[in-house]
């Protein structure tokens, strides 16, 4: 049998990477345990009515919950130890003499600390299953 230089560029180095895409196992990735971690947000006695709360597990995926009008929020995240912050800004801002569309992000509307999942003092350990966990700010 002959092979051509085409084949041998397939076979040494296209086979290689279809099993690196693919895997070599043939198993199933496993799948990490989830909790449904859900709440309310208030700042200062009032419920914040936007934004986003993000739960940065300690040792793999982050889940982000989006905070509906009431407050209120809902979300699936990784059993385990998580940090969490909080994302609520005013509109977008266009610096001076920036193209159109390159707009930078509006200036936040809590409080520094909590923008930053290791200031913020918010931690969470999500069980499977449900964990209430509302966040009062001050």
């Amino acid at each position: 049998m002959r092979f051509s230089s085409l084949t041998a560029f397939t076979f040494l180095w296209c086979g290689p990477l279809v099993l690196l895409l693919t895997g070599c196992g043939g198993g199933s990735t496993a799948q990490r345990p989830m909790g449904t971690v859900s709440g309310k947000v208030t700042l200062a006695g009032k419920a914040l009515d936007a934004g986003r709360i993000i739960f940065a597990h300690v040792d793999g995926p982050a889940a982000v919950a989006n905070i509906q009008k009431d407050g209120s929020y809902s979300v699936e995240a990784t059993v385990g130890q998580t940090d969490v912050s909080i994302d609520h800004r005013g509109p977008p801002v266009e610096p001076p003499g920036g193209r159109a569309g390159m707009a930078l992000p509006g200036k936040s509307l809590v409080p520094d600390k909590y923008a930053e999942a290791k200031t913020s003092g918010l931690k969470l350990d999500v069980k499977a299953g449900k964990n209430p966990f509302d966040i009062t700010m001050q």
